[in-house]
């Protein structure tokens, strides 16, 4: 019974490592390379899905207020990202910026 256990167990943690690294590949394919993307990558999916900021349909001027709520809110930007961040996401998603 322990073994059977064992296996359950080491077949749930291989499945999730699967789903995630499927997941993380998807969204480096949606997520263009840039010197933001990783900070995207952690600092906004601790309150949102990256679904949120690629189907957000904002301005560059709603992208710029939407960080700096995000950080007034407690989003982990640091001082010396907040620039690349917000060139990243006006250059990539913002709907005026193409």
């Amino acid at each position: 019974m322990k073994r059977f256990a064992t296996w359950i167990t080491s077949g749930v943690a291989i499945s999730g490592l699967v789903f995630f690294s499927a997941s993380m590949t998807r969204s480096q394919d949606i997520f263009p390379a840039g010197q933001s993307r990783d900070t995207l990558f952690l600092v906004c999916v601790q309150c949102h899905s990256l679904d949120r900021v690629t189907t957000a349909k904002l301005t560059a001027a709603d992208w710029e207020f939407t960080l700096y709520d995000m950080i007034s809110r407690g989003a982990p930007v640091r001082d010396e990202e907040i620039d690349t961040l917000k060139k990243y996401l006006i250059d990539n998603f913002a709907i005026d910026a193409k």
